[in-house]
């Protein structure tokens, strides 16, 4: 008994110290690459060995020298198929904030931009995993928010974002790879300007856990949000395991 706990530490402080997943090499493609956090990542990512590509609605973008860019529309994930199929990492960063509008034109927006766009491009890119090399080498990384279990001061956002979470807790049983939600709390950006932590610090700790193997990685001041999203996860993803047949997916 004392073996297996010694052990079970030994593999925890492994996870805490060590390194279970190296970025050298790796081709890492980041949406919403202009934003804030999109910009941090891109720099952080570049400074671990990976070869990073910036994917932007914004086609004035200007990025550091060696970072490949690639301009998209929303409504067009599929013309970026040939350009991902090298990728390795795939970051889905992207969204938008309407704040206090609840007009019809917003709802659709909120869910077009927050919701649908990111399933189009996750599929897409799930669906380029194609054997068992694909299956231990490429990862889709979400940035689901920790609107998931708490209030965001921005009902359509969370409205959103807990339906893009909500999905990619379902598709996490038949998924091909690894799917890392990114459950992050309030950082200073342009969708959030009232944001206290800093988004260079927040990709930082993105990095810093993802390379620890973390499948969930919270980053947020709140500490309801460590204690609430667990058990928000493990008991969704056992209701929709129960609930829902699983089918052949051919990829």
């Amino acid at each position: 008994m004392q073996f297996i706990i010694g052990l079970v530490a030994i593999l925890w402080l492994d996870r805490i110290i060590g390194t279970s997943l190296s970025l050298n090499g790796k081709i890492v493609a980041v949406t919403g690459a202009s934003g804030a956090l999109g910009r941090e990542l891109v720099a952080k990512l570049s400074s671990q060995g990976a070869r990073v590509v910036a994917i932007t609605t914004n086609p004035a973008a200007v990025f550091p020298e060696g970072v490949k860019v690639l301009a998209w529309q929303l409504g067009s994930e599929s013309e970026l198929f040939s350009e991902l199929q090298a990728v390795d990492i795939l970051v889905l960063n992207h969204g938008v904030n309407v704040y206090g509008d609840r007009s019809p034109a917003k709802i659709f927006e909120s869910y077009e931009v927050n919701t649908f766009s990111t399933l189009r491009m996750a599929e897409l890119f799930l669906g380029m995993v194609t054997d068992d090399g694909d299956r231990t080498t490429k990862e889709l990384w979400i940035n689901t928010s920790e609107a998931e279990v708490n209030p965001a001061l921005s009902p359509l956002y969370e409205l959103s974002k807990r339906t893009l979470g909500d999905l990619i807790t379902l598709r996490r049983l038949d998924t091909p790879c690894i799917i890392r939600k990114l459950i992050l709390g309030p950082f200073k950006s342009q969708l959030n300007p009232y944001g206290v932590m800093s988004a260079s610090w927040v990709a930082e700790a993105i990095i810093f856990l993802a390379q620890r193997d973390f499948r969930n990685i919270i980053v947020t001041i709140n500490p309801l949000t460590y204690l609430l999203f667990p058990i928000k996860e493990f008991f969704q993803s056992w209701y929709f395991r129960i609930f829902t047949k699983s089918e052949k997916i051919t990829y």
